[in-house]
């Protein structure tokens, strides 16, 4: 750097041989030039010392560099803004405390048989703000026989009591079940309601959190369930749902949403457990190598489109296999501005992918 500073102050001082001029000026002024001799080292063809050349190559290369850095930040934050506006920093409440029987983040990954799993559950920035809980939850296990993986994601209703709750059992009673794709899907949702009003009868008191206090209803959520082969290989898988939590299953790189909105409701009103068993929904689909399976509450889901946003057209690529657990955060905890709702996403993958730990 030092050379190259020199070089560019020769350069601009002039060209010529070395010569004072006299004047009445009190201190003399002279004019630096620089005569390349051919019989010195370090010369090139065109007469000029190399460090002179490099200290030239070594201003452009830092111009050049910058000029592309700038570039690189312009295009970046474009890249990052296709979806809206980034949302304004909140306040981040804890739900009176935290522990690890409920936190804020829940992440899994794995497999169980040969079909492999990915997880999340997120709280959301609206609950973060108010100080409550997360009122997703999820749960995946392997059926009994070892020939099927079962697969829940529940949405507790916000606008009722103790919804986290209502979510949590929900999950664990579905996966608990004796399912297969036949099943008849009315008789197992009533036992999951039944699950739900017993388990959340017991609770009592206020509603956690700054802003709860308006919630007085008993404990409700939304319930989706899949229940695919365990062995990965081609079969037929099953969904059934009460509410608006989302199934889409990726199959040859396109997205179909299993159960696509019936009509119009108003904002925030779904059918939901324990009351509206008369609104489930069910679908089988074929299943085998290279599908995915996604179960997701509406917080994540109303982003994917239906399958024609453009997360859910980047997820094509990054999600046509098991991507690694922080890189599956990453692609679910998303910040836009206008999608503060918990998001719970359980995927599954036909087949064996996750390598061996070692």
């Amino acid at each position: 750097m030092i050379r190259a500073t020199l070089a560019g102050l020769l350069l601009l001082v002039g060209t010529g041989p070395v010569e004072a001029k006299p004047g009445p000026a009190p201190e003399p002024t002279a004019t630096v030039t620089v005569t390349p001799n051919p019989r010195q080292g370090g010369g090139t063809a065109s007469g000029w010392p190399l460090w002179i050349l490099s200290g030239i190559a070594g201003g452009g290369a830092v111009l050049l560099g910058q000029s592309l850095l700038r570039r690189r930040t312009r295009t970046a934050a474009d890249g990052r803004t296709p979806l809206g506006p980034l949302p304004q920093p909140l306040p981040v409440l804890l739900a009176g405390g935290a522990d690890s029987r409920a936190p804020g983040v829940a992440l899994d990954g794995g497999m169980l048989a040969q079909t492999t799993i990915r997880a999340v559950s997120i709280r959301g920035r609206r609950h973060r703000y108010r100080g409550e809980p997360l009122q997703d939850a999820y749960a995946v296990r392997l059926s009994a026989d070892g020939r099927w993986v079962i697969a829940a994601v529940a949405d507790g209703l916000g606008s009722t009591l103790h919804a986290e709750h209502a979510a949590a059992v929900a999950v664990r009673a579905a996966t608990n079940l004796s399912l297969t794709p036949g099943l008849g899907w009315h008789a197992a949702f009533a036992t999951v309601a039944g699950e739900v009003m017993r388990a959340t009868a017991r609770l009592g008191g206020r509603p956690t959190g700054k802003h709860g206090a308006g919630a007085s209803n008993p404990p409700a959520t939304t319930l989706t369930i899949g229940v695919v082969p365990a062995d990965g290989r081609r079969g037929i898988a099953a969904c059934a749902a009460i509410g608006d939590s989302p199934a889409l299953w990726l199959h040859n790189g396109t997205w179909t949403e299993i159960f696509p909105p019936e009509g119009r409701r108003p904002d925030n009103v779904t059918s939901a457990l324990p009351e509206d068993l008369g609104e489930l929904r069910e679908q089988q689909i074929d299943w085998g190598p290279g599908d995915v399976l996604v179960l997701c509450s509406d917080g994540f889901g109303t982003a994917m489109g239906g399958g024609g946003s453009t997360l859910a057209q980047r997820l094509v690529t990054s999600w046509s296999s098991p991507p690694e657990l922080r890189s599956f955060l990453c692609d679910v905890d998303f910040h836009l501005s206008t999608y503060d709702d918990d998001r719970t996403v359980l995927a599954l993958w036909a087949g064996r992918h996750d390598t061996a730990v070692l």
